[in-house]
């Protein structure tokens, strides 16, 4: 049975009183719990699993910022945008999507499946900054979450105005971990990545077998949409991440100084995570003509370590 609440806890009765929604899917295979503000999924495990969607021991919805944690669903622009070969600095970070209030497919909504729809047209003035040649965009985006034994989110983006239309868009998927200091990211050998730690994102290759986390923060955009596995030695699983539409794979972990400084999340904590985040952005922007769609997906399962 789906409910409008997850579970009863004193936090949660509080956000209801605050007038944010928040959903249910439950079923035999598993449950997750999904927000109508930014339809940002804010937990999803399966039956008998540990959670497998990482947000902070605390946390709070509050108008006009993002939710910590979760699967923010970043869109029309990664990060602070990309345009005409070069970064912006576009505000809010990641774009808009995951601070507006999404509409429920009242339809669509089952013990297992929840679909949300943003339409430009239901956005007042203002609501839709774009890039500055584009003044004019029309879209209609259409995110369905399907939760139980497996998750499966899906972006579609159409362009429904009359002009071409150009965006970017990720899952920022943040998998919990017993210890990122101890996970593993297994798929990614011999793909080329942008580092974001460094002055102007240098391209590198990753050369070693799986890409490893420390003190030190991971941010890279890798070139690759290959299937990957996030090895976890002290839960003694592995989260295999399959994507579609995905042309790069954005790798995040902010260390321990970015880590603490995390918003409503306490000390240690980033040590439970790493986002591992189906993408297309910077120079894999993606480019709809009137009336064309593109489909944005990312799909989560977890094995036994073995």
């Amino acid at each position: 049975m789906v409910k409008n609440i997850a579970y009863a806890t004193e936090e949660e009765e509080t956000l209801m009183g605050n007038g944010v929604n928040l959903r249910t899917l439950t079923n035999d295979g598993g449950s997750a719990v999904i927000s109508d503000y930014g339809a940002h999924l804010l937990r999803w495990a399966p039956a008998g699993q540990p959670d497998v969607i990482w947000t902070p021991r605390t946390w709070h919805f509050e108008a006009g910022q993002p939710v910590g944690g979760g699967v923010p669903v970043c869109f029309p622009w990664f990060g602070p945008g990309f345009v005409h070969g070069g970064q912006t600095a576009k505000r809010p970070i990641h774009g808009f999507a995951r601070l507006r209030q999404w509409a429920l497919d009242e339809g669509a909504f089952t013990g297992a499946r929840v679909r949300y729809v943003l339409d430009s047209e239901r956005l007042t003035t203002g609501e839709v900054p774009w890039i500055e040649d584009e003044p004019n965009v029309r879209f209609h985006a259409a995110y369905e979450v399907c939760a139980s034994d497996t998750l499966t989110m899906t972006l579609t983006v159409t362009n429904t105005g009359g002009e071409p239309m150009s965006y970017e868009a990720a899952l920022h998927s943040y998998l919990h971990v017993g210890d990122v200091l101890g996970a593993r990211l297994v798929g990614l050998r011999g793909a080329t990545y942008l580092d974001a730690t460094e002055a102007g994102f240098p391209p590198k290759l990753q050369e070693q077998p799986s890409v490893m986390f420390g003190d030190q923060p991971v941010d890279r955009v890798y070139y690759s949409d290959a299937a990957l596995e996030l090895q976890d030695h002290v839960l003694g699983r592995v989260i295999r991440i399959g994507k579609t539409g995905s042309p790069q794979t954005v790798v995040w972990n902010p260390g321990e100084q970015g880590g603490n400084a995390i918003a409503h999340a306490k000390t240690g904590e980033w040590r439970g995570f790493v986002a591992v985040e189906a993408a297309a952005c910077r120079d894999r922007i993606v480019a709809l003509s009137p009336g064309e769609s593109y489909m944005l997906s990312q799909s989560i399962a977890v094995m036994p370590l073995g």
